[in-house]
């Protein structure tokens, strides 16, 4: 038997279909070589009673499903820690032990080359999911890590809830494609139900922070821009469509939100921000040629006001004195101005120039931008054209193959 190559670790807070995870994954056809996987069912020392018993009842079930489920390729754990101190606990701490701990099973070459690989407890996956990262990153010897293709199903909730998860996940992928256009080099949905990394980036840049919401976005942040991050389109994860209090921000708080009408999940950025971007993206070879007024001076208001409050006119004099070449100089400008700055950016001109607009609208706006034909009007009809374009790898080409 080769030697481990993949780990998956699933985070697991007062869930009610951890099994339903599971089973998929043990539904899926067989690895090619031997997986694990981990399930860390993890809470707070503050939870109430009656969430601290559901832990419980969870273990016990989960230990009795994995008695029937192993093999010589797929091993399941459990890791129980139900009462973490309140200031941690949160799915940013619980993914950390679950890497953490995937990290310790790699020997030999895999201790760099093994896969760690992050789903959450309310998804299923398709029957290819083994495969598919196997063949991957076999492919991809120099990828640091991955996002995996996603789709939240929701033909089964209400219509209510069916539509704000229609929306949600167009904007989603409506404003990774508008980053796309823009010409921003580290764009990728940073989603912790479905993304990866090999052994030796995440031990080298320091691992999952405890982030208690966000942790996917932070971390994939410090792996991205270390250059060969790729797009695993191939098989896909089915991430839950359901509402959620436990976190700020996600699918499921937007979900919520929405339903509660605290959210218009039907309104996005102007695709006009996302085109002012691409401006000032295009000027960073005469910038660093030395126009750093005249190419300043060029850019749209919007950007030349947001540059100005962050006195990029300056860092870009640092930057030019620091490098002695273009690529140098492009991999230091996209460093500083990373997917941070990008949001503050959008936030900014959404607020002081283009107000957000209909889904329907901009997503269509963007597509004749992209030069996409799409007769589609209707959210769900957009959302699936923005997926076929993720299915089939549209941005590759551009984007160096990736």
């Amino acid at each position: 038997m080769s030697p481990l190559q993949l780990v998956v670790v699933i985070p697991c807070y007062d869930e009610p279909d951890l099994l339903i995870t599971l089973d998929s994954l043990w539904q899926c056809r067989p690895p090619p070589g031997p997986v694990e996987v981990v399930v860390v069912i993890n809470g707070a020392e503050t939870d109430p009673p009656s969430v601290q018993a559901h832990h419980q009842r969870t273990w016990e079930a989960a230990q009795a499903w994995i008695e029937g489920h192993q093999d010589a390729r797929r091993r399941f754990h459990l890791l129980f820690e139900p009462a973490l101190p309140a200031r941690q606990a949160g799915v940013g701490t619980a993914r950390k032990i679950g890497m953490d701990w995937a990290m310790t099973r790699f020997t030999g070459t895999q201790r760099d080359d093994g896969v760690i690989v992050c789903l959450d407890a309310d998804c299923v996956v398709a029957d290819n999911y083994w495969e598919a990262l196997y063949t991957h990153f076999v492919a991809w010897p120099q990828t640091p890590g991955c996002s995996i293709y996603f789709e939240h199903p929701w033909i089964e909730w209400p219509p209510d809830q069916q539509q704000g998860i229609i929306h949600y996940e167009l904007y989603l992928r409506y404003y990774l494609h508008g980053l796309r256009w823009s010409g921003f080099p580290h764009a990728f949905h940073t989603i912790g139900s479905s993304m990866a990394v090999r052994a030796a980036p995440y031990r080298r840049q320091g691992g999952m922070n405890r982030r208690k919401a966000g942790e996917d976005f932070y971390f994939l942040q410090k792996i991205i821009p270390l250059g060969g991050f790729s797009d695993l389109c191939t098989t896909t994860v089915f991430p839950s469509a359901r509402t959620s209090h436990r976190v700020p921000f996600g699918t499921g708080r937007a979900m919520a939100d929405g339903l509660a009408g605290d959210r218009d999940l039907g309104l996005v950025y102007d695709p006009r921000v996302f085109q002012s971007l691409g401006v000032w993206f295009r000027q960073v070879e005469r910038l660093y040629a030395g126009a750093v007024p005249a190419g300043l001076a060029e850019l749209p208001d919007a950007v030349q006001q947001f540059l100005a409050q962050q006195h990029w006119a300056d860092r870009l004099e640092e930057m030019r004195a620091h490098v002695s070449s273009l690529p140098a100089f492009r991999k230091r400008f996209f460093q500083g101005f990373n997917a941070f700055q990008v949001l503050k950016y959008v936030h900014f001109a959404t607020e002081q120039r283009w107000p957000k607009v209909p889904v329907e609208q901009a997503a269509a706006t963007l597509l004749t931008g992209m030069g996409v034909a799409c007769a589609a009007t209707d959210s769900a009809s957009l959302l699936a054209c923005y997926r076929q374009l993720d299915r089939v790898g549209f941005w590759c080409a551009s984007l160096g193959g990736r």
